[in-house]
């Protein structure tokens, strides 16, 4: 069974840890097709910029902590008028598989109060495309370029709520407090 995880929304004090996994999925090895954000740009950026990503405002990111309170994955979303969008999703390699990347997206589900959650995944990204469609997520026909290369491209998959609540799998278990 795996291990439960308790997730929540970040809070200005957790810039440190924030950064941490935020730089460990920019060195992630599928970090080229998954994130625009370069690993070189992020670790130089400064404290204050970390306290306001771990802080929120616009934009709040989820985290799954493991039992032991390590970081294990998180994804950040923010609203726009006509949908929210999912962003930088990442799960540590030791917790792919885990459930806990169903945990994060039930979460931003739950956060978008029924509204429409959109994304998009590079053509290139087939792990994370599986995901997206084991959980609902289904292609808008609408497509973006690779800001890296040009002739690769990302697409848009939308996921609209069910009624009885947000995705697939088994419930998360409330965050320490």
């Amino acid at each position: 069974m795996p291990p439960p995880y308790a997730i929540r929304s970040t809070r200005r004090e957790d810039w440190r840890e924030l950064r941490g996994l935020r730089l460990a999925a920019l060195a992630d090895p599928a970090a080229p097709v998954a994130f625009t954000e370069r690993y070189d740009k992020a670790t130089a950026l400064p404290r204050e910029e970390w306290e306001k990503r771990a802080a929120g405002g616009d934009r709040v990111t989820f985290i799954g902590e493991d039992p032991t309170g390590r970081w294990m994955g998180m994804l950040s979303v923010f609203s726009t008028p006509l949908c929210v969008r999912v962003v930088g999703v990442y799960v540590r390699p030791e917790a792919r598989g885990s459930g806990l990347a169903g945990a994060l997206m039930r979460r931003a589900a739950e956060w978008a109060n029924g509204r429409e959650l959109r994304l998009h995944v590079h053509e290139h990204n087939e792990r994370a495309a599986r995901f997206y469609a084991s959980f609902g997520f289904r292609p808008t026909g609408a497509t973006d370029t690779d800001p890296r290369n040009p002739a690769l491209r990302a697409y848009e998959l939308a996921y609209r709520p069910r009624q009885d609540g947000p995705g697939p799998g088994p419930a998360v278990r409330p965050a320490r407090r």
